[in-house]
């Protein structure tokens, strides 16, 4: 998947170049499909509510590191009804998260992962023939699972944990359209509300992305 990235902003960088010259307005009514690749943050996996929840349990000399980042992808099909007002459906994995504690006797861990299905509206406001503006709004139906380990002589009572649940999408994003078929993308999401007690609590994600639409 690391790898996909430089190919990604290539085949951007070779479309842009090739398309530089022909006449450009948008966006443009009508279906379209894409595919955004980027780096996800878990924005409240947190190292100190780690440690606050094994101290509860009775460990000591708790220490936690966190694995806050992961790659993120999100394949999308869209109709565009205006310049102004398009809806998009989406698929997403939007990244694994991790824990990694050490307590008196052991250690402790936890991984937790997201993907799933949306729907959005997305606005755009025009600034030029070539460049928008826009913002999403939508829902995503995410399967969040948590899975948790220990060695030593740290026993835990449970070993993961899964729900398939209905969570909030946000975000903006810039684009510029190549030609009258290509357009690129940069955007900053936020996901909420996914997962519950059952994966550990709540999870919360942000997604840095670039992409690429195709107009048919």
């Amino acid at each position: 998947m690391k790898k996909t990235i430089p190919l990604l902003v290539a085949a951007i960088a070779v479309a842009s170049s090739s398309l530089a010259q022909a006449q450009q307005t948008g966006p443009f009514p009508g279906f379209y499909a894409g595919l955004s690749i980027g780096q996800s943050k878990g924005t409240n996996v947190s190292e100190g509510e780690v440690n606050d929840f094994l101290r509860q349990q009775g460990y000591t000399n708790v220490f936690t590191s966190a694995d806050k980042k992961d790659t993120t992808y999100r394949v999308t099909g869209g109709y565009q009804f205006n310049p102004n007002v398009a809806v998009e459906l989406l698929y997403t994995d939007i990244g694994t998260f991790g824990t990694r504690s050490t307590v008196t006797g052991g250690t402790v861990n936890a991984d937790y992962k997201a993907k799933g299905f949306g729907v959005d509206l997305v606005l755009s406001a025009p600034m030029t023939e070539q460049f928008s503006v826009f913002g999403r709004v939508g829902a995503i139906q995410a399967k969040t699972e948590a899975s948790f380990s220990s060695s030593g002589t740290v026993g835990l009572g449970f070993a993961q944990g899964s729900k398939n649940k209905t969570g909030q999408h946000y975000g903006l994003g810039l684009q510029y359209a190549l030609s009258r078929e290509i357009a690129v993308r940069a955007e900053v999401e936020r996901f909420r509300k996914l997962g519950d007690d059952s994966t550990g609590g709540e999870l919360q994600a942000d997604a840095y992305t670039v992409g690429v639409i195709f107009r048919f």
